[in-house]
């Protein structure tokens, strides 16, 4: 067992296929060089504590307590329980981070994965990385109650560029790609993400036949992206990109601000522009060799906040 660890997880972005994993769809996703830091040390007085820089949210319990679960990062609270019968020491785990909160950037996956990852080492647990992406979608999905498919913590514990499968016998294949040039634009709108998340959940249960073939269109974008990656066909996965968006429009998972930032990137020359995650604002992707740094100015003349990131492989 490690007396102190310290590890770095990426964010994510999504390249196609958002919220198709809601129906156990294929996805394509990409982790990000934007990093949360995650540390691990033993607690010599044997209790435990969770720790945010960003949120400020201090938790301290002792090791045959139930953790608190009306916290904001109840992430940590719903796993602890999960891998509570291996755990039989105090210990302390503070998290910082520069991913940006409430954005569609995946912080509370990087959060999960990341506490799976320092308690792994930990405790010797010898978690897979695709133990740890599972566990982390159950403590979100099943203990929480979040309305998310398996894109997020699969994207984030495994990193690089990846095709994931994200029905119930999840798994994830590595696209060869060296590079991805693309500009993330932040819209910097207050995100309304679980609302048409709830209202597109009720639609797919009720069989709505407009959402259900946006649904069947972005599944395709999502299959013949993976070809045009592949290929390095830009030409092909900026069409794709643009095809999702417009499936994001008969979804109604749009805003205005997201569509002015989709246009300004390919005024200023990207080959597609996309929203990202649920929707209801957060935040949209370009795709764009040769001019990032163009696009970039254009989205932030247009009122967005822009980053060019490169693929996180660990």
């Amino acid at each position: 067992m490690k007396n102190k660890i310290k590890v770095k997880i990426p964010g994510r972005i999504c390249i196609l296929g958002d919220k198709v994993d809601l129906l156990k769809k294929p996805v394509i996703a990409m982790a990000i060089t934007l990093m949360m830091e995650i540390q691990y040390e033993e607690n010599p007085d044997g209790m435990v504590e969770f720790y945010s820089h960003d949120t400020n949210e201090h938790v301290t319990f002792a090791l045959n307590e139930k953790p608190p679960l009306a916290i904001d990062l109840a992430y940590w609270s719903v796993l602890f329980e999960r891998l509570r019968p291996k755990i039989n020491k105090g210990f302390r785990v503070e998290v910082k981070s520069d991913i940006p909160i409430g954005c569609g950037l995946s912080t509370s996956a990087a959060v999960s994965v990341g506490f799976l990852k320092v308690l792994n080492q930990g405790f010797n647990l010898n978690l897979t990385t695709k133990e740890i992406a599972e566990l982390a979608y159950l403590g979100e999905n099943h203990d929480l109650g979040i309305q998310c498919g398996r894109m997020d913590q699969y994207s984030i514990a495994f990193g690089g560029v990846t095709f994931i499968h994200t029905d119930e016998n999840p798994r994830v294949e590595y696209l060869n790609v060296e590079e991805l040039p693309i500009v993330v634009g932040d819209s910097l709108e207050e995100r309304k993400a679980a609302s048409v998340l709830n209202r597109i959940k009720k639609q797919i249960l009720e069989k709505d036949p407009t959402t259900l073939n946006a649904f069947k269109v972005i599944e395709r974008c999502v299959l013949e992206g993976k070809e045009a990656l592949l290929k390095g066909d830009f030409k092909k996965l900026g069409k794709l990109m643009d095809l999702q968006q417009e499936q994001e429009i008969i979804l109604n998972a749009h805003t205005d601000k997201i569509l002015k930032l989709c246009s300004v990137a390919k005024d200023a020359g990207a080959l597609g522009a996309k929203q990202m995650g649920a929707g209801g604002g957060g935040c949209m992707l370009a795709l764009c060799p040769n001019n990032q740094k163009e696009v970039a100015r254009a989205i932030e003349k247009a009122g967005g906040r822009a980053w060019i990131f490169n693929i996180f492989r660990y």
